[in-house]
């Protein structure tokens, strides 16, 4: 089987050593080209390479960021049975996607399954969300964020510049900066027409959980699963008692569209949003940029996961 192994050596818990004992064991067993990424978008363009060159099998060794990638790359190939299976060895911080797979955060164990999952031909078909706005077109895994979220994961992109370390408290801080004092909470500015709302931020799930606090999952929309659509949150009121309810509820587990002042939808196949003023976007944990108007759908069985 012909495999390529992108290898993201600036993501987070990725050393060299770690990266010579996976690629031991997978050569052992595939005919196996690694590459190494050397930039932002290279991952995309490696996996793009390896659709078009009918490898069998990308594996990707890296945070959600390089995921993310590659699922892009392999999506430039319109006939979804000749795209190569995706298979993920966490190499990053939060690691959000492989772990929804069920695959441990240990990268050699989880090297160890990735093998038996190609041994027996393990694969799962998943669907993917899609954003389109501005000159933005990205697949994401697990989930996009438009408004506060994704104004937080762009500051902690900043302070990982340089030599810095992201982390959860660093998160919680900027998260608690961003609702409590950075953003105005007198006025939704962002309007969700399919949903006759106007909310302050927005989230759209594609897998659940979809974010963790340490070890433990953060599943506050259990509704969102690999064989349903888009799911869909927005605060439609934000006080400080509201902040403290949703994040009470995020943390305990519980069900955002059990709470007041939060509207939901579930298993979505579309949904527009426009904001007032450039308004950050995300997906599966990168920030994208400023735009006004996003467009999201889902993509039914996009992609084949060995899992």
């Amino acid at each position: 089987m012909r495999a390529l192994l992108v290898v993201n050596t600036y993501a987070t818990t990725t050393t060299e050593a770690l990266s010579e004992v996976i690629v031991a064991a997978l050569r052992s067993r595939l005919e196996l080209t690694v590459e190494h990424t050397s930039q932002r978008g290279h991952a995309q363009e490696l996996a793009q390479q390896a659709a078009h060159e009918n490898f069998d099998v990308v594996l990707a060794l890296g945070g959600d960021g390089t995921v993310n990638e590659i699922a892009n790359g392999l999506m430039t190939c319109d006939d979804v049975l000749r795209r190569p299976l995706l298979g993920i060895i966490p190499g990053g911080n939060a690691n959000v996607f492989v772990r929804n797979l069920g695959y441990p955060a240990d990268p050699v164990e989880a090297t160890r399954q990735v093998l038996a999952a190609i041994d027996r031909t393990s694969v799962t078909p998943i669907g993917l969300g899609r954003v389109k706005a501005d000159d933005i077109d990205r697949y994401f895994l697990f989930n996009a964020g438009f408004g506060a979220d994704a104004a937080v994961l762009s500051r902690m992109e900043q302070h990982r510049s340089g030599t810095r370390k992201a982390s959860d408290a660093r998160y919680a801080l900027y998260a608690a900066q961003e609702l409590f004092s950075r953003l105005d909470r007198k006025k939704p500015h962002i309007k969700i027409p399919d949903l006759s709302i106007e909310a302050f931020f927005a989230m759209v799930v594609n897998f659940s959980p979809w974010t963790y606090l340490g070890a433990r999952a953060l599943n506050p929309q259990p509704a969102a699963a690999q064989d349903t659509q888009l799911t869909v949150y927005a605060p439609t009121r934000l006080r400080i008692s509201d902040i403290m309810r949703l994040a009470r509820t995020v943390i305990a587990g519980g069900d955002l569209a059990a709470l007041d002042g939060v509207v939901t939808a579930h298993d979505t196949d579309a949904v527009h949003m426009r904001a007032d003023v450039p308004t950050w976007l995300q997906v599966d944990g990168e920030a994208l940029g400023t735009v006004q108007l996003a467009h999201f759908s889902h993509v039914p069985n996009a992609l084949r996961v060995l899992a």
